[in-house]
């Protein structure tokens, strides 16, 4: 049950990523003036994607508080970086972001590391 509630963290969590980032490409970037700041957020938070990526951040975390309650979190915080690996590929995938050499190093680290926790 306890890898369950983290598996939905670390999806919902990818998840409301990908749905900020398409949601972020629909309003545009961030302003340069102050003034543009309630308008630019406004905009943010009536886009359907963003709304979305909300909804999927309060499941994330209803999900988890369930999951820590329940376990050492020291044996499942390593696997929240594992969002951080698929948010690096689903943006390769789905908005054909620049990921670099160093970045995939970077994520076998991470995975090395999620499974030998894992393993303790």
């Amino acid at each position: 049950m306890i890898y369950l509630l983290v598996f939905i963290s670390v999806a919902a969590m990818t998840a409301a990523q990908l749905l900020l980032k398409k949601g972020l490409i629909a309003v545009g970037q961030y302003p340069q003036s102050f003034s543009q700041l309630i308008p630019f957020f406004l905009k943010v938070y009536t886009n359907p994607y963003a709304i979305s990526a909300v909804f999927l951040t309060i499941l994330t975390a209803l999900a988890w508080v369930l999951a820590v309650s329940r376990t050492q979190l020291s044996s499942i915080y390593p696997f929240m970086a594992l969002s951080y690996v698929f948010v690096a590929l689903f943006s390769l995938l789905i908005f054909k972001e620049d990921v670099t050499a160093l970045r995939w190093v970077g994520i076998i680290v991470i995975c090395v590391g999620v499974f030998l926790v894992s393993r303790s």
